[in-house]
């Protein structure tokens, strides 16, 4: 059994559908304490030709600097962030050629309801999965229990509780997991790593941009093309 564990990021890069795509579980890591400047409040989009950063705002607490992601709020105070968003989209990508097909679909994904960082989060990753006939199964690791360590130890256990045969890891953990390999080899469990190679696509503008999130794709190549596309990338390797 293939199991790969991340935190919920906002609206993740292709690569992140590779990995929920390639494995049996995905498990949503929303026990950790949220970092600064990270994906899981802020990605990128592609705005008259050039690299955008679009960021959620988070609700401002004393205690947020030692709150895990599963209690961040969303912050409604100063602006609807949603209808930014969505504004966003409409003046940067209407001229998209699958725009009018999927607007509609992607702002009713948008446009869930909830306070929660995380929550808003897995519902565009589970309804983006659900266009894209991803049949993985999700689960929070906040729902599992007696889990407990930090780092390599919190995944070891994780990987445990489900019973998993390879952990499948973003290659940027390489470094702390290598770390740990020892423990996992002593369970049998193989720790197998995403080594994703960025496939070109169609994308409006004179320069191709890569590493935004998913939704570029989806309104330049449509949802018939972007399962295609995204495994085009496809890269696992042991090492």
């Amino acid at each position: 059994m293939k199991l790969a564990i991340m935190q919920p990021t906002f609206i993740p890069w292709i690569g992140y559908f590779d990995l929920i795509d390639y494995v049996d579980e995905f498990v949503f890591l929303d026990t950790v304490q949220l970092a600064r400047r990270s994906w899981q409040v802020r990605n990128k989009l592609k705005i008259e030709d050039k690299e955008y950063m679009f960021s959620l705002p988070i609700k401002k607490d004393k205690h947020r600097n030692e709150a895990i992601l599963k209690d961040i709020k969303l912050s409604f105070e100063n602006y609807d962030f949603i209808l930014k968003f969505k504004q966003l989209l409409l003046h940067s990508y209407k001229k998209a050629k699958y725009f009018d097909e999927l607007s509609e679909n992607i702002f009713n994904i948008l446009s869930f309801k909830t306070d929660y960082l995380c929550e808003y989060n897995i519902n565009f990753i589970q309804e983006v999965s659900k266009l894209l006939n991803i049949k993985t199964k999700f689960i929070k690791a906040s729902n599992l229990k007696d889990i407990s360590g930090l780092k390599g130890d919190l995944i070891l256990n994780i990987c445990l509780n489900r019973s998993c045969d390879e952990y499948i890891s973003a290659s940027g953990s390489k470094e702390y997991l290598d770390k740990y390999l020892d423990k996992f080899q002593q369970e049998n469990i193989e720790i197998v790593y995403q080594c994703y190679d960025h496939p070109m696509y169609k994308q409006i503008g004179d320069n191709f941009i890569s590493y935004l999130g998913i939704l570029d794709l989806l309104f330049n190549e449509g949802l018939e093309n972007t399962k295609n596309i995204i495994l085009k990338g496809r890269n696992f390797a042991n090492t």
